[in-house]
C-alpha cells in the first residue's frame, strides 16, 4: 500500500529545499514533474460485478508537464494550458480478481489563474493500459470488468493548485477514472472509481504566468460556426466465449456553434452500421429487426488550441434491435492535423459500460 506518510514527508524536504524565493524567468513552455497519489472507491454498476465487492483502488502518477506561457496560448481559451504524459500505477483493491494496472496516459490541461498562489484546472486525459488479471473462465470467472490486458483508460477531472515556492506547486484533485478495452473483446463491464488525488509540482526552471486582460473575441461568422463530418471505425467481440471480431463503422454530422475561446455547443446525427448485432440478431431464432442505428446528438466542447475534447449525450431515432438503453454517452478527443483535417478517439458508453472504442476522422467543412 502507498505509504501516506512518506509522501507527505517528500512534500516537506521538496518545500523546504526550494522555500527560498529563486529568480523567477519568463520561460517559454517550461517543463514541470508532477507527482500524484490517488484513493478512491469503485461503482458497482452491473449486478454481474456484486461479487467483487466494493474495493477501494488506489494509485500513484507521475506526468512530464510542459506548461503553456506564452500570447498565444492565453488567446486559446484566456487560460494557460499544460499538456503532457502521465504513467501511473493502480492497485484496484481486489488482486485475486480485478488484479493491478500500469497505464500511460496523454493529457491536455487549462489552468485559470495561474498567475496567482491559488489557481484552478480541468484535465482530460486518454491513454493505454496493461491489467494484469483479465477474465478467465476457469482462473479467473468473477472479473466481468475486463478481459483483455490491454485496455485503455479515460480520466476527467478537476484541480486546484496552490503555489509553495518558484519551484513547488501542490494539488489537490477530484476526478473520475475509467478503463475497459472498449468493446474488443467480452466481458466488458470496465472499471469506474472516482478519486480525490494529492500530488506535488516540482518545477526545474521557475517561471511566471503573466496576468493578462480578457478581452471579448469578436468571433465571425465563419469563427463562430463549423459544420463536419466524422467517420469512425472499430472492431468489436460478440461475447466471451467467441474470439471473432465484428467490424463497427459509422457517420457523425455535426453543426457546432462557438459561444466563446473555450467553449462550443453542438448537435448532430449519427449513423451506425454494426455487424456485431446483425450476427447476434440472426442467431436469435424469429427476431428479424435492422443491425443499423441512427440517433441525434447535443453536446458540449472544449476548445483547447489543436486539440478538441467533445461530451455528447445521444438518442436513438431508429433502433430496431433495442438491446442497449435508448440513450448512451459519446466522449471524443481529437487533434488538428490541418486546418480542415483531425484525428482521435472516440468512446461510445451506455451508462457506466463502454460499447466500443473506435478510431475517428474528421473533416471540417465550414
Amino acid at each position: 500500500m502507498i505509504k501516506v506518510h512518506f509522501f507527505i514527508c517528500l512534500i516537506w524536504i521538496l518545500v523546504s529545499t526550494n522555500s527560498t524565493r529563486a529568480q523567477v524567468t519568463l520561460a517559454k513552455n517550461p517543463l514541470v514533474l508532477n507527482l500524484r497519489v490517488h484513493y478512491g472507491s469503485m461503482i458497482i454498476h452491473s449486478r454481474a460485478l456484486h461479487d467483487i465487492g466494493k474495493p477501494n483502488p488506489y494509485g500513484v502518477e507521475l506526468s512530464l508537464v510542459q506548461q503553456q506561457t506564452g500570447l498565444r496560448a492565453w488567446e486559446s481559451c484566456n487560460c494557460y494550458p499544460r499538456r503532457g504524459i502521465t504513467l501511473g500505477l493502480w492497485d484496484f483493491n481486489k488482486p485475486e480478481i480485478l488484479g493491478n494496472g500500469y497505464s500511460a496516459s496523454i493529457f491536455i490541461e487549462p489552468v485559470f489563474g495561474g498567475w496567482n498562489k491559488w489557481s484552478f484546472s480541468l484535465k482530460g486525459a486518454f491513454g493505454i493500459a496493461w491489467l494484469t488479471n483479465p477474465y478467465h473462465p476457469e482462473t479467473n470467472p468473477y472479473n466481468f470488468s475486463y478481459s483483455t490486458n490491454i485496455a485503455f483508460p479515460l480520466n476527467l477531472g478537476s484541480t486546484v493548485n496552490y503555489e509553495v515556492s518558484n519551484h513547488v506547486g501542490l494539488n489537490f484533485t477530484l476526478i473520475y477514472n475509467h478503463i475497459s478495452n472498449g468493446g474488443l473483446k467480452e466481458p466488458n463491464k470496465g472499471i469506474n472509481w472516482p478519486t480525490v488525488a494529492l500530488g506535488i509540482d516540482f518545477k526545474p526552471t521557475p517561471y511566471h504566468l503573466e496576468k493578462r486582460k480578457k478581452e471579448k473575441t469578436d468571433f465571425g461568422k465563419e469563427q463562430r460556426n463549423a459544420v463536419r463530418f466524422d467517420l469512425f471505425l472499430t472492431l468489436k467481440q460478440l461475447n466471451h466465449d467467441q474470439l471473432a471480431k465484428y467490424f463497427i463503422g459509422g457517420l457523425i454530422g455535426t453543426y457546432s456553434y462557438r459561444l466563446g475561446k473555450l467553449n462550443a455547443i453542438t448537435i448532430g446525427t449519427q449513423f451506425e452500421w454494426d455487424e456485431s448485432d446483425r450476427e447476434e440478431i440472426s442467431r436469435i431464432e424469429g427476431v428479424n429487426a435492422d443491425f443499423k442505428k441512427f440517433s441525434i446528438l447535443g453536446g458540449h466542447e472544449f476548445l483547447l488550441g489543436k486539440f478538441i475534447f467533445g461530451q455528447d449525450i445521444g438518442v436513438y431515432l431508429y433502433d430496431q434491435y433495442k438491446i442497449n438503453d435508448p440513450v448512451f454517452q459519446r466522449y471524443d478527443l481529437n487533434y488538428s492535423i490541418t486546418k480542415r483535417l483531425s484525428a482521435g478517439m472516440l468512446l461510445k458508453a451506455h451508462r457506466h459500460v463502454a460499447d466500443y472504442l473506435a478510431f475517428n476522422l474528421r473533416l471540417k467543412l465550414i
